[in-house]
């Protein structure tokens, strides 16, 4: 009797450092490298210095990753959904307001196009996800959006919780080096716990107060290159510190809208740390399955992570 046929299992994942493709760079000080002299120098210099080590050579690169058919679920698209188009399965969308909602959002805003605001299919007010969403997904996809959430555990939970058997987190991460949480402090894992004791559902008053008095420029170029703009930690007392502190306090009592502040700074490293040691320690269902780390002149990273066994 013939074997029964099964689904096929998850698209393997490009590996995290791929030698062939380092040594491709045009450094001359790889001529001749072994693959394990080529890891040596890539750990010792070329991963701070941006260079590309895997397939992963772009946000598009990443995309191309997801599952190709099969649902989808795409978290906090507002107008720049990330999923890409041309899927064989559904995409279903997530975000904190309503689809006209985003729109009218949208058109404050010079950069933005309401137009591009796709149909939300759920709007999250701050339940757990398995209350709002009655479907399972072979992937989640969020681009520019986990560093928003109020508490970094619970929505691992959340994503967890929406998954099929097998299925992954797809992550767009903002590196905090390179924008403009340049001056302010990876989060570490005292500000995750305090979030998660709190059972905190809205963005802290502190993450507020930081994305109005103590951020700088987004150009990722000019982070690159060592040009971060004034250091907030050494601007006197200006004229109008006293009423940027005052709208900044008043917006921390009321609470910024999530889209707007940074709740969590990260670097490749530290997320990478914070989510094994999340997963080990049994406060997260998720661990990291691959890490691709911030390329030159970009101000992003990507990860993917899987169900922990």
């Amino acid at each position: 009797m013939p074997e029964p046929l099964r689904p096929a299992g998850p698209r393997a994942l490009p590996a995290e450092f791929d030698p062939a493709i380092y040594a491709a760079s045009g450094d001359p000080a790889l001529a001749g490298l072994d693959p394990a002299q080529l890891r040596a120098h890539y750990d010792r210099f070329g991963r701070e210095a941006g260079r590309r080590a895997s397939a992963i050579g772009s946000r598009r690169d990443f995309l191309d990753l997801l599952p190709k058919d099969g649902p989808l679920l795409e978290i906090g698209p507002f107008c720049t959904p990330a999923s890409l188009p041309g899927r064989a399965g559904p995409v279903r969308y997530l975000d904190i307001l309503p689809t006209e909602a985003l729109r009218a959002t949208a058109a404050g805003f010079d950069w933005a196009d309401p137009g591009k605001v796709p149909d939300i299919d759920y709007v999250w007010h701050g339940e757990p996800y398995r209350a709002l969403i009655d479907a399972r997904f072979d992937a989640v996809l969020s681009s520019h959006c986990i560093e928003h959430q109020p508490c970094l555990i619970t929505h691992l939970t959340d994503l967890a919780s929406v998954l099929r058997p097998g299925g992954r987190v797809f992550l767009v991460v903002p590196d905090k080096r390179y924008c403009f949480d340049h001056f302010l402090p990876a989060s570490s894992l005292a500000d995750v716990l305090e979030a998660y004791a709190e059972r905190r559902i809205r963005i802290a008053p502190r993450a507020v107060l930081a994305a109005r008095l103590m951020i700088t420029h987004n150009d990722p170029v000019q982070h690159w290159r060592g040009a971060h703009g004034e250091s907030p930690w050494q601007r006197g007392a200006g004229a109008d510190l006293a009423g940027r502190i005052s709208t900044a306090l008043r917006e921390a009592r009321a609470g910024a809208p999530a889209f707007d502040v940074h709740a969590w700074q990260f670097v490749p490293a530290s997320f990478g740390h914070l989510i094994g040691t999340l997963a080990a320690t049994g406060l997260s269902p998720l661990r990291l399955e691959r890490l691709y780390p911030t390329l030159r002149d970009s101000n992003e990273f990507h990860a993917v992570l899987r169900v922990a066994a």
